[in-house]
C-alpha cells in the first residue's frame, strides 16, 4: 500500500508540473505556443480546463498526503521503545513535592 501512494503521489505531482507548464500566464507561458487552440474550442475553455486540472491534482496530492499520514503515522509506543505491559507504572503527580535542597547557599 505504502508504493501504491507513493507512486500515485509521484504521477500527480509530475502532472500538477506539466499542468503549470501549460497554463497562460503573463509572459505567455506554454499555452500560447501551441498555435490554434481555437480549433478545440477556443483559448477561454483551454484556460478554464487548464485551471480545473490544477485544482483538481492540487487536491489529489493533499488528500493523497493525509491517507498516507493517518495510515502510516508511528504509534507513540513503537517510537520510545518502552512497553508497560506487565508493570505497574504510574506517571508522577503534580502534587508531589520535589525533593529541593534546604540549605540554600549564602
Amino acid at each position: 500500500m505504502t508504493t501504491f501512494l507513493m507512486i500515485l503521489s509521484t504521477l500527480a505531482a509530475i502532472l500538477l508540473i506539466v499542468v503549470v507548464l501549460l497554463q497562460n500566464s503573463k509572459g505567455g507561458g506554454l499555452d500560447s505556443s501551441f498555435g490554434n487552440v481555437n480549433q478545440l474550442g477556443g483559448v477561454a475553455q483551454s484556460t478554464e480546463t487548464i485551471e480545473k486540472a490544477t485544482w483538481t491534482l492540487a487536491g489529489i496530492i493533499a488528500i493523497l498526503s493525509l491517507v498516507a499520514a493517518v495510515k502510516y503515522s508511528p504509534n507513540q509506543e513503537t517510537t520510545t521503545g518502552i512497553s508497560t505491559e506487565g508493570y505497574n507504572v504510574e506517571a508522577p503527580s503534580n502534587n508531589d513535592p520535589l525533593n529541593l535542597p534546604t540549605d540554600l547557599p549564602e
